[in-house]
C-alpha cells in the first residue's frame, strides 16, 4: 500500500503570488502617487496584506499537518494489517505446532497399548495351553463367561448393572495384574483425544478403535458398565463410539444389556 500523497500546492501558491503581485502594484502606485497625504490609509493598506500573507502561511500550515495526520493514518492502517496478518500466521503456526505435539504423544502412547498387549503372557496349567499376546484377550473373555453362567445363580432379582458390576469386579480382582494396565492405558488415550484441542478427533478416535479385536471391545463394554469405568470412562465410550464394530453374539446373558449404553456408543 502506498502511503505517499503529493501536497496540494495550487491553493497557498496562488493566494501568496496574489498577495505579494498587490503588494508590489501598490508600492508602485504609492511612489507614483502626488498626493502623499494619503501615504497612512495606503499603509494600512500594505499592513493589511502583510495580515493576508501570514494567513495564508497559516492555511499552508494546516493543509500540511492535515496531509501528514492522513499519512499518519494510512501508516498506522498498514501497520495494524501487518500485525493482524503476523497475528493469524502465529496462529496457524501455534495450531500446526499444537497439532504435532499432540500426534507425537497420541502414537506413543498408542504403541505403548500395543506393548502392553503384546506383554500379555497367560499359561493354563490344567489345559496345557499358552496364550501370548492379543490371544490374552480371549482367554479374559472366556474366563468372564465362565464367572457369569457359574457363579451368582441366585442374584436374578438384582438390577442389571449392578449384576454386571459385581461379577466383572471379582474377575478384575482376579486378573488386574494383566488387564488393570490395559485398561488405564486405553482410557488416557482416549481421554487425550478427548481434552486435546485438534479438529478431526473422531479420525484419531476410529485409530484406537480400529487397534480393539472383538473380544476386546466385548471386555471394554463390561469394564464401562462396572464401577472401574462407568463414571469416566463409559461417557468417552458413548461420545466416539467405541463400541461401534462390537460383537453383539460375544455379549454374555445379552438380555437388554446394550440398552445401559446410549444408542451412539454403537452408531
Amino acid at each position: 500500500m502506498n502511503t505517499k500523497k503529493e501536497f496540494n500546492w495550487w491553493f497557498p501558491i496562488t493566494v501568496s503570488v496574489v498577495v505579494i503581485a498587490s503588494w508590489a502594484i501598490s508600492g508602485i502606485l504609492l511612489y507614483d502617487m502626488k498626493d502623499r497625504g494619503t501615504f497612512g490609509d495606503m499603509f494600512g493598506f500594505i499592513n493589511s496584506l502583510f495580515s493576508g500573507l501570514a494567513f495564508v502561511g497559516l492555511i499552508f500550515a494546516i493543509l500540511l499537518q492535515r496531509t501528514e495526520l492522513s499519512l499518519q493514518r494510512k501508516e498506522l492502517e498498514l501497520t495494524r494489517k501487518e500485525l493482524t496478518a503476523q497475528n493469524s500466521e502465529m496462529k496457524l503456526q501455534n495450531r500446526t505446532l499444537s497439532k504435532q505435539i499432540f500426534e507425537n504423544t497420541f502414537f506413543q502412547l498408542l504403541s505403548l497399548q500395543q506393548e502392553i498387549v503384546g506383554s500379555m503372557d497367560v499359561i493354563e496349567f490344567n489345559a496345557n495351553n499358552n496364550s501370548k499376546g492379543r490371544d490374552c484377550m480371549k482367554y479374559f473373555y472366556k474366563t468372564f463367561k465362565k464367572k457369569w453362567t457359574t457363579e451368582y445363580s441366585g442374584d436374578e432379582e438384582l438390577e442389571l448393572r449392578e449384576k454386571i458390576n459385581n461379577k466383572y469386579l471379582e474377575f478384575y480382582e482376579q486378573h488386574q495384574s494383566r488387564i488393570g494396565h490395559y485398561f488405564r492405558s486405553l482410557y488416557h488415550i482416549v481421554k487425550l483425544i478427548d481434552q486435546s484441542e485438534i479438529d478431526d478427533k473422531r479420525l484419531y478416535t476410529n485409530l484406537v478403535r480400529a487397534q480393539l479385536s472383538s473380544y476386546e471391545l466385548t471386555l471394554l463394554f463390561y469394564n464401562c458398565l462396572s464401577n472401574l469405568g462407568y463414571a469416566k470412562f463409559k461417557p468417552l465410550v458413548e461420545k466416539y463410539a467405541l463400541l461401534k464394530n462390537i460383537s453383539y453374539p460375544l455379549l454374555i446373558d445379552n438380555h437388554g444389556q446394550a440398552n445401559l449404553y446410549e444408542r451412539s456408543a454403537f452408531e
